[in-house]
């Protein structure tokens, strides 16, 4: 199995954890849900990132890290917002 497979379902079991862990919990909240995926995406992108090469997939990562990045800031401008406004 290669470090990207790996990844996948590494990030698909993240994801189901998460998903079951709130419905125990009966905490049915989106971005609740959103930020603690892109916190698990970013350590899997962490972990799978080589050292001394570039293959192509981690490249095109970087682009999706970004676009991941921008959301995770846009949902925690979210969330302060609505705090605020209690």
């Amino acid at each position: 199995m290669h470090k990207r497979d790996v990844a996948s379902v590494t990030l698909m079991v993240w994801m189901l954890s998460v998903s079951g862990l709130m419905s125990l919990l009966h905490a049915p909240d989106l971005k609740l849900f959103m930020t603690a995926v892109l916190v698990g995406f970013f350590i899997i992108v962490y972990t799978i990132h080589p050292v001394f090469s570039k293959p192509g997939y981690i490249r095109r990562i970087h682009y999706l890290a970004i676009i991941c990045t921008v959301l995770f800031g846009v949902l925690i401008a979210m969330r302060i917002l609505e705090l605020v406004s209690r």
